[in-house]
């Protein structure tokens, strides 16, 4: 994935994935990868591993909360998927799950996230 967009485009930190990259990310949004669903719509994991990151010398799987939208063409869907990438693109803080990326393509609407590891307190 063009060595993960030219390390993260340097200072932009968000990465815009084509659909297809993300499609094989999830492995084809397969529904025993699914970790949820909301309002919004599936929430499925994916990870890049060598084979899909294109020459990128990856020591360990990147692992990633795919968000796709589920395709009603709602405003309000529509200014959810927008906000996210807004707001959450320029925050940074360590009680907040990082937005990595996003996917405009078509009528795909998709945020990609930093997979958290579950965890007790």
């Amino acid at each position: 994935m063009e060595v993960l967009r030219n390390n993260l485009a340097r200072k932009n930190p968000l990465i815009a994935f084509t659909f297809e990259e993300l499609r094989r990310i999830t492995k084809n949004f397969r529904q025993d990868s699914v970790l949820g669903g909301g309002g919004f719509g599936s929430v499925y994991k994916g990870c890049v591993t060598n084979d899909l990151g294109e020459g990128l010398a990856i020591e360990e799987l990147l692992r990633f909360a795919v968000k796709v939208h589920d395709g009603d063409n709602s405003y309000q869907g529509h200014r959810e998927w927008l906000a996210g990438v807004i707001f959450l693109g320029q925050l940074s803080h360590p009680n907040l799950v990082k937005l990595v990326g996003y996917c405009s393509e078509d009528d795909h609407l998709v945020l990609v996230y930093e997979l958290m590891s579950l965890w007790s307190v």
